[in-house]
């Protein structure tokens, strides 16, 4: 791949769980990174989110590698906030990672 392909800025942000006073967990993001990324549009369909009926889109970003990247982690770009499903590293020299996201309207 082309590193001038990574022409997208996007944010990584992290989960962090706490407790609050009243011992309940509470759940949080946080950046993690802003990086430069590849964005494509992978398909889209409907699907059952918190029981409602969703759009939904598949969309892939390529990041410069980093090990430090996971499922529990989320992708904000133009307002929207992906979740990501799974991290593809497809680089055989390690120098990009693919985070395939899925995003509800």
């Amino acid at each position: 791949m082309n590193p001038g392909d990574l022409d997208r800025r996007i944010t990584v942000q992290t989960l962090t769980e706490s407790v609050d006073d009243y011992g309940q967990l509470v759940q949080s993001f946080s950046t993690l990174a802003s990086l430069w990324a590849k964005v494509e549009e992978k398909s889209g369909n409907e699907g059952d989110h918190e029981d409602q009926i969703k759009a939904v889109k598949n969309v892939a970003f390529t990041v410069r590698h980093r090990n430090d990247i996971n499922e529990r982690m989320r992708v904000v770009y133009n307002s929207n906030t992906y979740l990501i499903q799974s991290v593809i590293y497809s680089d055989q020299r390690n120098r990009f990672v693919t985070l395939s996201t899925k995003v509800f309207d």
